[in-house]
């Protein structure tokens, strides 16, 4: 007789836990049905037996916990902390501070617009009053308006300047672009159009010529005053070059009439009207903040757009909603003239505006005419080699896009008959080329021993030109300069030889790159190695000879594991174009392609998938919050082309984790107006016009995004979509630091817990770049240099730190040359990275988190190299980048590989060689937080780059949610999926304390202060008793050798 349904799934319950207990034997007093239930546990036990691992309880030491002293501290914030009063009321964003609206004897004028400002704080939770930051807002806090003394002034100017010496010379080499024969046509199309699309092929002084012919015809027609010109660029390097040339064809010098500002850089012009400004797309993008209608600008001019930049694309979003509010304003587009066409849909149909290119021709030869024009060969091992290489490579990349490793495995084997169809159809080339053609197949040809011969053929054949290589990466411009040193090294001497070699990349500071753009001395030829930097963003005017090694980086996001991959793929079809275009410039030129023309024919793509398909969005995220411009997923659909809604759903878990976002859970939501920034005692004149154009246009936004707004005080929000977020205190800062959310938070948290210095090092270089150099055949030797440096931390991330320290406290350039030297460090980097911190202690004291601009600041590092706290501020800042170390033995007790699992969505990882943890032994289970982690061409898992150690504690502060196990309440999850174990009276106690941090955070977050350690005040003992009880836990239970 069959048991009842309830009664069966008790039974088996019972089965399962007897089971556990009984090691394999069957318990006595079961019959019948329960026999066979026994058993069914017994196999379900066997089955789920690996995943043991992941259900460890870690246990959480009570060693240095001071509990009374907790519990004082706790008292002291168990009463409500009295609210300011609401004449000092302050935003939770120190960059943007509202106008102080006067309580007494006010004008109809001022109190029309404390309502308007009012209606914005409530219903928007923003601020719009003039921005403190002066090195975001300068260009802004001067208004456009008509002037007749200023116009007549700037006219008087121009024509002086026209008519000098230096202005004449350059415009002899302006007026044979093509861009200037089409001067007239160009600035009357923009005159009589709001958007403009103008489109040309590289070469042609399109970036370098608009915005001269928009200054000029503004400036003499009599409108100086109310001319401000603003040009974006997408990268830091061409903003400044540009803004160079620009300012050198005028006869001037950067800070004239032309300028620029890129991030931690800027030369801004004499005055703002009648000037031109090239800055970087993310520059522009911060205006809004406090011109949200960009009323200080008469004219954008949005060049590179074709390239597709995450950032360039919300910006033209942006413009596109502004501009039927700003019917004055001008916006040109600047693209090559392939896809032109879609830009000028997305703007309604626009015109477009094509200026020719190039007046030299430009011959191109494809993998197999530079195999038989080269004579290049390689010996049958390397072949076999090559193809090996290549059949991996393209097993990786099927892998990438959903095939069963079956089907890669089998694809990746053999070619297509249309490719070998091709292939025997080649004429003149010799069997080692067809042998290389085949081992290349449908690819590029993938090392630099081509690259390197390629430039000795040109050399050696013709008398003059420079010669431009595209490589991939910075690694890649190493390794062409190496062989091309191994190859000749008298020739390629920088000192002596008769080449000079110029690497050309994004990380290289700008003022190592000026001698670029000079002709070559007599005697002496030019060879530059670039990444795609050069492809439209730089022009060299003496390259003649072209090589494109068919490659290009990009970084790619995978959301279902939240991963970003970062390879180097085949270019497009539009990358290839604007490469040749490269050369050719002076006479005619050539262009050498390293990939077959059956590739280019059949395998290339028209154009890359635009970067906002491919990058994780929280940097766009924070901007539509910080803007107000409603809901995230409505704002994005109406981008050129809008990411998923998987990568903008775990974006926005992401934001909330880190705790910049909150999900508003009610159905309608009263917006707090606590938040607001109170005045400082100082009145400012408001125009209450800006303000109502200001509130309308947010509405409209809003209501465009499919929000209704109920009344003065609160918007009606469907509580079951997702996308119902509002930033926290904490986003509005990081949504206004310059730099990766999570190190904009690691910045704020070390000048909060007195650990400045080291925290600036470590944030300095996850923004700029690792300060090591290591020889391939040393990597050996270099990563015992990296273990000794990391002081058995296991942190790389302290690593940096102690990099920093160490070099900083050696007197003379000897012992810092010795120091580099021994330990494998790149010392330009590292002075880089020391500019770079001056440059964030700054931003931190210019928001009030330290009391002077010094990284070495003695209140901000009271607790400089207190390890244990160290790592706890790592976890504050990189959580929820967490990953959990368990430890596997052989059955003789000898340690395994340990298992390195994400959480449970991302799966398993691993420790990147390069890592002072890469051979880690734990003796328990452990933690470490990291801050890259990227999916390799060769690798089954992501590897993690950086990472550090972490205990329990800082897990227990600075984490999600803790629950208490239903069955055990000695048992606890972080949330869902980081377990261990403790006393219920100690987790509850520790749970209060992090409530006072919590609390005593989110009052520094709305008004940012210097954090007083004074034990005599509330603040102090309660962050001296966090850190001592952060300090106090034993070290994690790790091995301090590595395993051999």
């Amino acid at each position: 007789m069959f048991l009842p349904i309830f009664g069966r799934r008790a039974v088996f319950l019972v089965c399962i836990s007897m089971s556990r207990t009984n090691k394999g034997h069957r318990p006595p007093g079961l019959r019948g049905k329960e026999i066979g239930l026994w058993h069914a546990a017994q196999s379900k036990n066997r089955c789920t037996g690996h995943l043991d691992y992941q259900t460890k309880f870690a246990s959480m030491p009570l060693v240095g916990l001071n509990l009374s002293k907790i519990q004082s501290v706790i008292q002291e914030f168990v009463e409500p902390v009295p609210e300011l009063p609401k004449t000092s009321n302050e935003h939770i964003s120190f960059m943007c501070k509202l106008p102080t609206l006067s309580t007494s004897k006010q004008t109809p004028e001022e109190d029309e617009a404390e309502e308007l400002f009012g209606e914005i704080r409530d219903c928007f939770d923003v601020s719009v009053g003039p921005c403190s930051d002066p090195d975001q807002m300068l260009l802004t806090k001067e208004s456009l308006a008509r002037n007749p003394d200023i116009d007549h002034e700037l006219c008087l100017s121009m024509r002086n300047c026209m008519s000098s010496a230096a202005y004449m010379k350059m415009s002899e080499s302006r007026c044979k672009l093509p861009a200037y024969q089409f001067k007239e046509d160009i600035v009357s199309t923009i005159r009589d159009n709001q958007v403009v699309i103008i489109s040309g092929e590289t070469g042609c002084g399109k970036t370098t010529q608009v915005p001269q012919f928009i200054l000029e015809d503004q400036v003499l027609g009599g409108n100086g005053s109310v001319t401000r010109i603003i040009v974006t660029q997408p990268r830091r390097i061409s903003a400044v070059s540009i803004a160079e040339r620009v300012a050198t064809e005028r006869g001037q010098s950067v800070g004239s009439s032309v300028g620029y500002q890129v991030r931690l850089e800027r030369r801004y012009p004499q005055r703002p009207h009648g000037s031109i400004m090239f800055c970087t797309t993310g520059i522009i993008l911060q205006w809004f903040r406090s011109d949200p209608l960009l009323k200080n600008i008469s004219h954008i001019i949005v060049d590179e757009v074709h390239e597709r930049e995450f950032l360039c694309d919300f910006l033209l979003c942006m413009l596109k909603r502004i501009a039927p509010l700003r019917p004055d304003l001008r916006i040109v587009l600047m693209s090559a003239t392939i896809n032109a066409d879609k830009f000028a849909e997305y703007f309604d149909n626009c015109p477009k505006f094509e200026i020719p290119g190039r007046t030299f021709p430009v011959k191109t030869y494809y993998l197999e005419d530079v195999l038989r024009e080269t004579k290049f060969w390689l010996p049958n091992s390397a072949i076999t080699a090559l193809c090996r290489d290549q059949s991996r490579s393209l097993k990786q990349r099927l892998l990438k896009s959903n095939l069963s490793k079956k089907e890669a495995r089998i694809l990746s084997y053999g070619k297509s008959p249309e490719f070998n169809k091709w292939l025997h159809s080649l004429t003149g080339l010799s069997s080692n080329a067809i042998e290389i053609l085949r081992s290349v197949g449908e690819d590029t040809y993938p090392k630099t021993d081509l690259i390197a011969h390629s430039v000795e053929h040109i050399l050696q054949n013709t008398q003059s030109g420079a010669i431009l290589v595209f490589v991939p990466g910075l690694v890649d411009i190493k390794d062409v300069f190496r062989c091309l040193r191994e190859l000749n090294p008298r020739r390629y001497d920088n000192r002596y030889g008769s080449v000079r070699i110029y690497p050309l990349h994004s990380r290289i500071p700008t003022s190592r790159d000026r001698s670029l753009f000079e002709p070559s001395p007599k005697n002496q030829r030019k060879v530059v190695i670039a990444t795609n930097i050069a492809e439209t963003s730089i022009t060299i005017q003496d390259v003649v000879y072209v090589i494109d090694c068919g490659r290009i980086k990009v970084t790619d996001y995978d959301p279902r594991q939240n991963t970003s991959t970062l390879t180097a793929i085949l270019v497009s079809k539009a990358n290839a174009a604007q490469r040749s275009g490269r050369a050719g410039r002076v006479q005619p030129g050539i262009c050498y392609h390293l990939f077959p023309s059956y590739v280019y024919n059949n395998v290339m793509s028209d154009f890359l998938q635009p970067e906002m398909l491919r990058v994780r969005l929280e940097d766009v995220i924070l901007r539509i919050k910080l803007l107000s411009l409603g809901r995230v997923k409505s704002f994005l659909t109406n981008c050129l082309d809008s990411p998923s809604e998987d990568a903008i759903s775990k974006t926005l878990i992401f934001l909330r984790q880190i705790q910049a976002l909150k999900l508003i859970e009610s159905e309608t939501t009263n917006f707090n107006t606590s938040h607001s920034i109170k005045s400082r005692g100082q009145s400012h004149k408001v125009n209450r016009k800006s303000l109502r154009e200001f509130s309308e246009a947010i509405k409209k936004d809003v209501n465009a995004s499919g929000i209704n707004i109920l009344g003065s005080s609160c918007i009606h929000l469907d509580s079951t979509d997702e996308d119902d977020d509002e930033l926290t205190p904490l986003g509005v800062h990081l949504a206004n630091f310059p730099l990766d959310p999570q190190c904009a938070k690691l910045l704020i948290f070390g000048a909060l817990f007195g650990c400045l210095e080291p925290i600036l090092a470590v944030a300095s270089c996850l923004t700029f770049r690792d300060p090591f150099e290591v020889p391939l055949e040393k990597q050996q030797e270099a990563d015992r240099c990296r273990k000794e440096l990391s002081q058995n931390s296991f942190s790389d991330h302290w690593v940096f730190a102690t990099v920093i320290q160490s070099y900083n406290g050696l007197n003379s350039q000897i012992e810092r040359n010795q120091f580099c030297q021994r330990y494998f460090l790149n010392e330009r980097t590292i002075k880089d990275i020391i500019r770079l911190m001056n440059d964030y202690a700054q931003l931190l004291y210019e928001r009030r988190y330290i009391a002077t601009p010094k990284p070495d600041d003695s209140n901000a590092n009271c607790n400089q190299w207190n390890i244990n706290l160290f790592r706890a501020i790592m976890c504050a800042a990189l959580y929820p980048n967490i990953v959990k170390v368990d430890p596997r033995f052989t059955k003789e007790g000898k340690p395994k590989t340990p298992v390195i699992m994400s959480c449970p969505s991302e799966g398993r990882a691993n420790i990147h060689p390069s890592s002072v943890n890469s051979k880690i032994q734990p003796t328990e289970p452990i933690w470490m937080v990291y801050f890259t982690k990227t999916k390799l061409e060769s690798g089954s898992y992501p590897s993690i780059f950086d990472s550090t150690v972490i205990s329990l504690r800082p897990l227990l502060f600075f984490s999600g949610n803790i629950e208490i196990s239903k069955n055990d309440t000695s048992l606890f999850t972080i949330d869902q999926w980081i377990k261990f174990s403790g006393e219920l009276k100690v987790v509850n106690l520790l749970k209060d304390l992090r409530k006072c941090m919590d609390g005593l955070l989110e009052q520094k977050f709305k008004s940012p202060s210097v954090a007083n350690w004074d034990s005599t005040n509330k603040e102090g003992r309660l962050l001296q008793t966090i850190v001592d009880l952060l300090t106090s836990e034993p070290p994690p239970a790790v091995q301090v050798e590595k395993l051999s």
